[in-house]
């Protein structure tokens, strides 16, 4: 990763040491101005819902809509190698591609049932991609969990870091099966 991008994403709060602000709408000051710096418009509400599906809201914590993932995903794709952008666009296509065949429909236009059957089918061949499909999901599952645990929300909400503590005492596992009572 390029210095240039690092600086952004500290600034952001994407990783640790970074500025209090939640999520890259720092680098634009709010989310409903940010302006897409490689993705479309609609390719960004794609990407808010794919990650979604793959880290959704929960009653433990907020999900990767919360945490404007499609916004650190545009921001990490636009200053990446033209052969990472090509990845994008072809897995993006992949995904319209098969949601065409299964629901004549475009990507977009699926409801979240489809889209998560259309995640089914990208994830059923993660450990042996051999389409644009299949190697899109690794792609944006990376993506997603590397977004998701470097921000805010990810580490203090869902990780529930406190920061760095001196703990005086470890009492050690507790738990009977690991012959302890």
């Amino acid at each position: 990763m390029e210095r240039r991008l690092l600086l952004k994403l500290m600034a952001a709060g994407f990783l640790p040491g970074a500025a209090s602000q939640p999520g890259l709408v720092s680098i634009a000051t709010a989310a409903t101005s940010y302006q897409p710096q490689y993705f479309s418009t609609v390719e960004m509400g794609v990407l808010d819902r794919l990650t979604e599906l793959i880290i959704p809201e929960d009653d433990h914590s907020p999900g990767a809509r919360a945490a404007e993932l499609n916004v650190y995903i545009d921001v990490v794709v636009s200053e990446a190698s033209d052969d990472v952008k090509q990845r994008w666009r072809k897995g993006l296509a992949a995904a319209a591609e098969e949601t065409n065949r299964r629901f004549n429909k475009g990507l977009s236009d699926c409801d979240n049932g489809e889209l998560d059957q259309v995640v089914a089918a990208m994830a059923a061949n993660e450990q042996n991609p051999s389409t644009a499909l299949d190697r899109f999901f690794p792609l944006l599952k990376r993506a997603t969990i590397d977004g998701y645990y470097t921000c805010k929300i990810g580490i203090h909400q869902d990780l529930q870091y406190q920061g760095n503590t001196a703990v005086s005492e470890f009492p050690g596992c507790t738990h009977e099966e690991h012959g302890r009572p």
